[in-house]
């Protein structure tokens, strides 16, 4: 019993005096989730500084004048780009290939072949990296670096295609075929210390041992500097070990620890950040959930690998409609207290008049009655809060409703005014034909005059009534476009073609066909007037004319 309780508490001070032991008194997840907003508030100052140092090696690159050099520039591209553009690190490494061919240096040629094998496997082109693989002479590799690389793009590759693998024959021959190269790995000679012991960590992880793989990333942690790169792939594993081990505080801490230095490295492979919004998406908490898949996912357009997106869009369609269902939630929410408010506002009515009537008989229980009302004018202030809300919406619905009754009111006057000239038009054609004046009909006829007149006509009532109902418009309109861009209009109450498009956008009019019918020109031409006050926009084009949408309200 002596000899447990004293393995017991050795067990214990390992515990506290291991790095997960000390870790574990100084945690605190809602300090880490800032951090982690901080960082992605200031994401592009992130991106800015990788893509000075692509700048920079891509201009190295283009005044190389030696294989060499070129081959030194394109490696320190794919180095870059490998964590933050699929397509370019795939082109780099590509033509570190055809660089190394050219030298004659079949190690380079061997190690650019691998690392464009496992960058295939990362992002999901499985096929493409068994080719490759497949092409490599395993005897002819010389390189004890290489022959590690080639052992893990395997093992990697066998991990990928197992996980994903539906067929459960197929999955058992890929862990197989892992397995095989997992132990060539653990038998390799001449690795660095940081090898060994995730060869060693992934051993014991995939072995179900969560202690003995914590026992290796806590040596591995003690190797890397805190926030670079090499700590986010360690911070990654020690997420897996405690989820394994079943430890939640831990496995949170860990991943969001991942997904921070991925952020301040510019990383748009954002694997970590994904895991992190499943948890908290479990966690209920959806709010952060939503921020932080919606982060990955631009990161993963960005990156622009399949394997990413098909895993992030579940998890953001999962967020959605939880989003939806909180809002339903809230909106029902929001009915049972308008109800609560008229009871409550009614209950008041009634007190206060029975107050007043029996004041003189209740003057000793005036202390009391002061709580009372004191109370009430809390609930009287709540009350005056949602009758505030109500007056915005009303407010809105006559705004709306002041737009469709002056628009139709001009329509009824405008068909009332076409049908009495259609009528003389009738007259006068009639008389026309009873004189068999055919030339003077001929002329009338044919002539486009009218047509222009009335089409003039129809504009500026249009014009007016608009900017009856928007006076500001044009100038809150001008304001959404850079300087160089803006309308002039030469006259203050007539529109030209450009602002009555977005002014019928203004009015709910959006589709081009319908826009064209009225201005009298093909939807080609509407499109190409979109497109070109858009482009002129300040800010996300793409967004534009919501906010001309959102004019007057």
């Amino acid at each position: 019993m002596k000899r447990h309780l004293f393995y017991y508490l050795a067990l214990v001070m390992i515990m506290l005096l291991s790095p997960a032991g000390i870790y574990a008194h100084e945690i605190d997840l809602d300090q880490v989730y800032r951090q982690l907003d901080d960082a992605i508030m200031h994401s592009e100052q992130y991106v800015q500084e990788r893509e000075q140092r692509i700048s920079k090696f891509k201009a190295a690159l283009d005044v190389a004048s030696d294989a060499g050099m070129q081959y030194e520039m394109s490696r320190r591209l794919y180095d870059e780009y490998k964590p933050y553009m699929n397509d370019s690190a795939l082109h780099y490494i590509g033509r570190c290939i055809t660089l190394a061919r050219q030298l004659g240096n079949q190690a380079d040629v061997d190690e650019c072949s691998i690392l464009l094998a496992y960058q295939c496997s990362e992002t999901g082109m499985y096929q493409e990296a068994m080719d490759i693989l497949n092409s490599i002479d395993e005897k002819q590799i010389g390189d004890t670096d290489n022959r590690y690389r080639y052992y893990t793009a395997l093992e990697h590759l066998y991990s990928e295609l197992g996980y994903y693998c539906k067929v459960p024959e197929l999955q058992q021959q890929y862990y197989a075929k892992r397995a095989h190269y997992s132990n060539l790995l653990t038998g390799a000679t001449g690795l660095s210390s940081d090898q060994v012991l995730q060869i060693k960590e992934i051993e014991r992880y995939a072995a179900g041992d969560a202690q003995g793989a914590l026992h290796y990333s806590d040596m591995r942690l003690k190797q890397v500097k805190e926030g670079a790169r090499e700590y986010a792939i360690v911070a990654f594993y020690r997420y897996l070990d405690y989820s394994l081990l079943g430890d939640s505080v831990q496995t949170r801490y860990w991943v969001a620890q991942s997904a921070l230095s991925d952020v301040k490295n510019a990383v748009m492979d954002q694997g970590a950040m994904w895991e992190l919004a499943n948890k908290l998406m479990g966690d209920g908490d959806m709010d952060r959930a939503y921020r932080y898949i919606r982060f990955a996912w631009q990161c993963a357009a960005k990156f622009n690998a399949l394997k990413r997106n098909n895993q992030i869009s579940p998890v953001l369609t999962a967020i959605s409609d939880n989003y939806e269902a909180s809002l339903k939630r809230a909106n029902r929410m929001l009915l049972a207290l308008a109800v609560v408010a008229s009871l409550l506002a009614g209950l008041f009515l009634v007190i206060l008049f029975y107050s007043n009537s029996q004041r003189k008989k209740l003057a000793r229980a005036r202390n009391e009655l002061s709580e009372g009302n004191s109370r009430l004018a809390q609930l009287n202030s709540q009350l005056s809060d949602l009758n505030r809300q109500l007056s915005d919406t009303n407010l809105k619905l006559n705004e709306s409703n002041r737009v469709k009754d002056e628009y139709v009111g001009r329509f009824i006057h405008l068909c009332s005014f076409y049908i009495d000239r259609l009528d003389e038009m009738r007259k006068r054609v009639n008389k026309m034909v009873k004189s068999r004046d055919l030339d003077a009909l001929y002329q009338f006829t044919g002539n486009s005059e009218l047509r222009d007149k009335n089409l003039s006509e129809l504009y500026e009532m249009f014009d007016s009534t608009f900017l009856h109902l928007f006076p500001n418009f044009v100038n809150d309109f001008n304001a959404l476009l850079k300087p160089e861009n803006r309308i002039c209009l030469p006259d203050a109450g007539v529109l030209n073609t450009d602002v009555r498009i977005f002014a019928l956008i203004r009015l709910g009019i959006e589709d081009s066909g319908r826009i064209a019918e009225f201005l009298h020109y093909s939807v080609n031409t509407i499109y190409n007037y979109r497109a070109k006050i858009k482009n002129g926009a300040i800010g996300d084009r793409d967004a534009f004319e919501s906010r001309v949408k959102a004019i007057g309200m």
